[in-house]
């Protein structure tokens, strides 16, 4: 009766220990899995993905490519923007970021670098080319700020030089709330 009593009370404190032991090992493989995402591998091939989405995506739905790639911070900053510009009749979204244009160009694109990467931010230098029937590809330089949330990178912000001047799509979007709230 003892060595029973011996036996299940040493197997549940077995059973206990693998438990343990494998509840950390989730955890472990868990803040594995998320360091291998802050990786400049892992990085490219997400970036790789979502422009490929957004290339492939027939109807080319900027806000739906939104919803799904950019920080939920940078949607809810256009989202205020959007209802203020829909109140003022303000047609404040006149090209397409994703393919650096307004109207569909065929576009590719690629990493030219990524840097400053930390578990929560990095910033990515990608090119557009923009493939123009009738013209020459154009190279369009984008800075993208990255940040890791929902268990996954998304763009926080998309910046890109034009004419020598640094043009910051979130720093607009907060401008323009910023204004209407001040009026």
């Amino acid at each position: 009766m003892r060595i029973t009593i011996l036996l299940i009370t040493l197997t549940l404190l077995a059973g206990s220990c693998n438990a343990n032991n494998s509840r950390n090992t989730k955890i472990q493989l868990t803040e594995q899995n998320n360091d291998n995402k802050a990786s400049k591998e892992y990085i490219t091939q997400r970036l790789n993905h979502i422009y490929q989405v957004a290339f492939s995506d027939q109807e080319h739905d900027l806000l739906k490519l939104d919803s799904m790639f950019m920080s939920q911070e940078y949607n809810d900053l256009q989202n205020k923007a959007l209802n203020i510009a829909e109140r003022t009749q303000d047609p404040i979204i006149d090209a397409d970021h994703w393919v650096q244009g307004q109207d569909w160009t065929y576009p590719t694109m690629q990493v030219k670098s990524i840097d400053n990467i930390t578990h929560n931010t990095a910033t990515a230098h990608v090119i557009i080319t923009t493939h123009m029937p009738g013209n020459n590809p154009q190279d369009n330089e984008i800075i993208l700020s990255l940040v890791f949330e929902r268990n996954d990178w998304y763009i926080d912000n998309m910046q890109q030089y034009y004419e020598g001047e640094l043009l910051d799509e979130k720093a607009w979007y907060k401008n323009y709330v910023e204004n209407d709230a001040n009026m």
